[in-house]
C-alpha cells in the first residue's frame, strides 16, 4: 500500500473516531469484506469480523430493496443492546463506525450519518485515485487472470453471497456450497478445501479466510489445472 494513501486514508479514519465521543472504532472495507485500514480505541472488535458482517449486510439490503423495486441503500444501521453500528455504502469501499451507547448521551445518529458520509466520500475517492488500489476484487482477479472461469461466488462460511459470477441464483448456491463445506468441517476444522469433481468438471470451494469462502466452477479439458491456478492467484490476492 502506498505510504502517502495509507497515511491519508489513516488520517480520515482519525477523523471518523473525533466525530463523536461515542465512535470506538472505524473500519474501511472493500464490498467484498477485505479490510484497507483500521483504527480503534484500546480493547474493541475484531475489525475483520465488522468488515465480514458489513459486506453481508450491505449484499442483502441490497438485494431486498431490488425485491421491493427501491434504489439500493445509502447506509445502514445495526442495533445491538450496547451499541450502534453504522455501514456508510460508497461504489466501491466501505466506511463501518461503531458507537457505543454508553457514550452516545441521547446522540441522535442521523444527524451524524452526513458527516460519516461525507468521509466516507473522501476516502472512496483517495483509494480511486490510487492505481495500486484500483477496482479490482478476488471474483475480479479471478476471472480476468483465468478467462476460462465463467461462474465462481464468494461467500461467508455461514452462506451469504458477498458477490459472484455467472449465478442467477447466487442465493440457492451459496446456501449449498456453505452446508457442503460445514459437513466437510465435521471431520476436520482446520479443512481449507472440498473439490467436487465429474467427468467434465471441478467444483472448488476454499477457503479466504476464517470468515469467508471462494467457490469456483473449473472446467474445460484440463479442470485440475485450472482448479491449481485459481489457488495460486488466491494465494497472491490475500
Amino acid at each position: 500500500m502506498p505510504g502517502d494513501t495509507l497515511g491519508e486514508v489513516a488520517s480520515l479514519l482519525e477523523e471518523t473516531l473525533k466525530a463523536h465521543r461515542s465512535v470506538k472504532q472505524a473500519v474501511l472495507c472493500t464490498k467484498e469484506g477485505v479490510i484497507v485500514a483500521a483504527v480503534s480505541r484500546e480493547g474493541d472488535a475484531d475489525a475483520r469480523v465488522l468488515a465480514t458482517v458489513s459486506a453481508a449486510l450491505v449484499w442483502g439490503g441490497s438485494t431486498a430493496l431490488g425485491h421491493i423495486k427501491k434504489s439500493g441503500p445509502t447506509h445502514l444501521i445495526q442495533t445491538t443492546t450496547i451499541e450502534r453500528i453504522l455501514t456508510v455504502v460508497q461504489p466501491h469501499y466501505q466506511l463501518v463506525v461503531v458507537l457505543t451507547k454508553a457514550d452516545d448521551a441521547g446522540l441522535n445518529l442521523d444527524q451524524y450519518v452526513p458527516t460519516f458520509q461525507s468521509l466516507a466520500t473522501r476516502m472512496e475517492l483517495v483509494m480511486g485515485s490510487t492505481r495500486a488500489f484500483g477496482k479490482q476484487t478476488i471474483l475480479g482477479t479471478i476471472v480476468e487472470q483465468i478467462p476460462d472461469i465463467t461462474q465462481a461466488i464468494l461467500l461467508t462460511i455461514e452462506g451469504l453471497p458477498l458477490g459472484s459470477v455467472g449465478f442467477n441464483d447466487e442465493i440457492e448456491v451459496a446456501g449449498l456450497l456453505s452446508s457442503l463445506f460445514a459437513n466437510g468441517l465435521t471431520y476436520s476444522e482446520v479443512s481449507h478445501s472440498i473439490s467436487v469433481d465429474t467427468s467434465e468438471l471441478r467444483l472448488l470451494i476454499t477457503r479466504v479466510d476464517e470468515n469467508r469462502l471462494l467457490a469456483v466452477v473449473c472446467g474445460g479439458p484440463n479442470p485440475e489445472e485450472i482448479a491449481q491456478r485459481v489457488q495460486h492467484v488466491l494465494d497472491g490476492s490475500i
